[in-house]
């Protein structure tokens, strides 16, 4: 039970003996009046006046043991510093299961925007470039993870709402069911028109988000539950991004997504452990 429900019970029980008290003494004084008269047969005065401040004590006494499961951000800390350390150790050199393509990682800037809405206690965003060595071309992939200490903040920067107010129209959606890995990651697959000056026609973003104590969640949904339960809010929330030029196809984006994302076995069974 938190320091200050135990500060407070005493308050509590004070104020019910003194109302017990008080009305004992003015029970006594009319037991013979009118109240004793209205009273339901089988029920004395006493009985009647007790009834009140003990029921109260009760409910005070259910309320303080609620309280006290609420989980308070000092006790999250743990698992934010375990968070962030997992989420910046991400690699960044990421060689594929067929040992054919080497994916190098680059930090990039994330906008100061961007940072101010999520309020992030960890953050990685990078631009990776592979160079296949059957002569394919450069390939490019971004990607985006960031984990905030309280899943209210996660709420209004996912796909659907940042690309478009940036000026990239959305054009569309996919589930996707992918084993990343040795973990089947249940997803969301975004296409937007992307810009002029970036590089390709059409954007796709693979989506999915950490929910600690759910695990892997394919859309904001799960985030939004865990923001309106108290005892799982301080906890957080983690989102992956990994954006590709759409115009590949869809096996080859699948594959891009699973070698990035698999590289580190780790990083999801920590997001997804609340203890």
């Amino acid at each position: 039970m938190p320091l200050a429900e135990i500060y407070r019970l005493p308050s509590y029980l004070l104020c019910s003996i003194k109302y017990l008290r008080f009305t004992a003494h003015w029970s006594d004084k009319y037991s013979d009046g009118y109240h004793k008269n209205r009273l339901p047969a089988g029920m004395n005065s006493k009985t009647a006046i007790l009834a009140s401040p003990l029921l109260c004590l009760g409910v005070l006494t259910v309320i303080a043991a609620d309280n006290a499961r609420h989980v308070t951000p000092e006790e999250a800390e743990p698992y934010h510093q375990r968070a962030k350390a997992a989420i910046e150790a991400f690699p960044y050199v990421i060689r594929s299961s067929s040992g054919n393509d080497t994916w190098t990682g680059n930090d990039e800037t994330v906008p100061e925007a961007a940072v101010k809405l999520l309020r992030p206690n960890a953050l990685v965003s990078r631009r990776y470039t592979n160079h296949p060595a059957d002569g394919r071309g450069a390939q490019w992939a971004d990607l985006l993870i960031s984990q905030c200490k309280d899943s209210r903040d996660m709420t209004g920067h996912y796909p659907p709402i940042c690309y478009p107010s940036n000026g990239e129209r959305n054009l569309g959606s996919r589930s996707f069911h992918l084993k990343a890995g040795d973990t089947w990651i249940d997803g969301t697959e975004y296409q937007f028109k992307a810009k002029p000056d970036q590089g390709c026609d059409r954007k796709s973003v693979y989506n999915f988000f950490v929910v600690p104590g759910r695990g892997i969640v394919p859309d904001i949904s799960g985030v939004r539950s865990a923001a309106g339960d108290y005892q799982r809010r301080y906890y957080g929330a983690a989102q992956f991004q990994v954006v590709l030029d759409a115009d590949q196809p869809a096996e080859v984006r699948d594959d891009v997504f699973t070698t990035l994302i698999g590289s580190d076995a780790g990083i999801l069974r920590t997001l997804g452990t609340a203890k």
